[in-house]
């Protein structure tokens, strides 16, 4: 009994510390707000609150504060840039005012006129215009922030984004690079090189895609990109243990079976190519070309008869999927001549008489 009270006399303390710490983060932000209604002008007690509402992902508050702040002090950079990352944050959600956008240009602009030397504007501008593929622009804007402040990875890689887009190879490869020489744990740089080096079939490629599976082991679209590379250059065993340590991390990876597959056909392995379909098939069942394609492994294996019925499943998936379509069309038309052949007056194997010539 004793234990029974005293256990309850525990859960009674832990609930009503919960209930103290609930108090407590109500009364952070209380205090914030009482201070600033005696204190309205104060701007680092705006800034205060806008920080704590900021850490629990409250924008539209943020916003009100750093607003207050630019009222009242319209000449610091420093306020217009963090107002302008916050317009910037809010412009990317779902149903965004499209006011957004321009408003934060609005403030970049601002705060670079009111200090040159603000790498930061800079660079979010440079940001907002890519987003914009106002490439050229934004490459500028990228530049200028970097030649204030050299050591920004993320900035070069953006810069690299840019390049790239713009069908500028050299150059968006020696920003990526540039950005992880900053930040040899930027991932995102490593595999954004990976898939440079992939397009142009060099193996630089893996070891680019290693370094990025260092930092993140678990990171199902370098693991797939990796695979992907290796059987694009024919390297086949190399190919399959990637895909093996893609499905590792993620079994159901639909696309990574239908591709083993397709290995194992180049390999003329068709059972096992049928198999690896059958998984793809099974990873996501409205996966028609892997219906197709286990139809084509059934067709040559000899089963006729479950071929066919891939291939239609396939079109009843997509009924303007041509190749099945067409492959259909040919295993029934084939059909059709071997069952003339057959039965036919002219059948050569049947006019003997022997029960174990006869077409089967």
């Amino acid at each position: 009994m004793m234990r029974n009270i005293a256990f309850a006399a525990a859960i009674l303390l832990s609930a009503c510390g919960v209930k103290d710490t609930d108090k407590n983060k109500k009364s952070e932000i209380v205090l914030l707000s009482e201070s600033i209604q005696n204190d309205p002008t104060n701007t680092a007690l705006l800034l205060d609150r806008a920080k704590y509402n900021k850490n629990r992902n409250n924008l539209e508050s943020v916003l009100f504060d750093l607003n207050q702040c630019v009222k009242l002090d319209s000449l610091n950079n420093t306020f217009h840039y963090a107002v302008a990352e916050v317009y910037f944050e809010l412009s990317k959600k779902p149903n965004a005012n499209g006011k957004y956008p321009g408003l934060v240009k609005h403030h970049l602009t601002k705060a670079i006129k009111l200090n040159e030397k603000d790498e930061k504007s800079q660079a979010l501008l440079g940001e907002l215009l890519l987003a914009y593929a106002k490439y050229k622009e934004a490459i500028e804007h990228f530049n200028s922030s970097l030649k204030i402040e050299y050591n920004q990875a993320k900035t070069h890689m953006l810069m690299g984004y840019a390049f790239k887009q713009l069908g500028q190879d050299d150059n968006a490869i020696n920003c990526f690079r540039n950005a992880v020489n900053v930040d040899p744990e930027f991932k995102e740089a490593f595999v954004q090189l990976g898939q440079m080096f992939h397009v142009r079939g060099d193996t630089s490629a893996v070891i680019y895609y290693n370094n990025a599976l260092q930092l993140d082991p678990s990171d199902e679209m370098t693991l797939y990109n990796k695979a992907l590379f290796y059987q694009s250059i024919k390297e086949w065993n190399a190919a399959l243990e990637a895909y093996a340590d893609l499905h590792k991390v993620d079994y159901t990876h639909s696309s990574g079976h239908y591709n083993k597959g397709f290995i194992h056909m180049e390999l003329e392995l068709y059972d096992i190519a049928a198999n690896n379909f059958a998984d793809a098939i099974y990873s996501n069942s409205e996966f028609y070309e892997a219906y197709y394609s286990r139809g084509n492994c059934f067709e040559t294996l000899g089963n006729i008869k479950q071929a066919e019925i891939d291939y239609k499943r396939a079109i009843e998936i997509n009924p303007e999927y041509t190749f099945a379509i067409e492959a259909l069309e040919q295993l029934q038309l084939k059909n059709k001549t071997i069952n003339n052949d057959c039965t036919g007056p002219n059948n050569k194997r049947y006019q003997g008489g022997n029960e174990s010539q006869k077409c089967r």
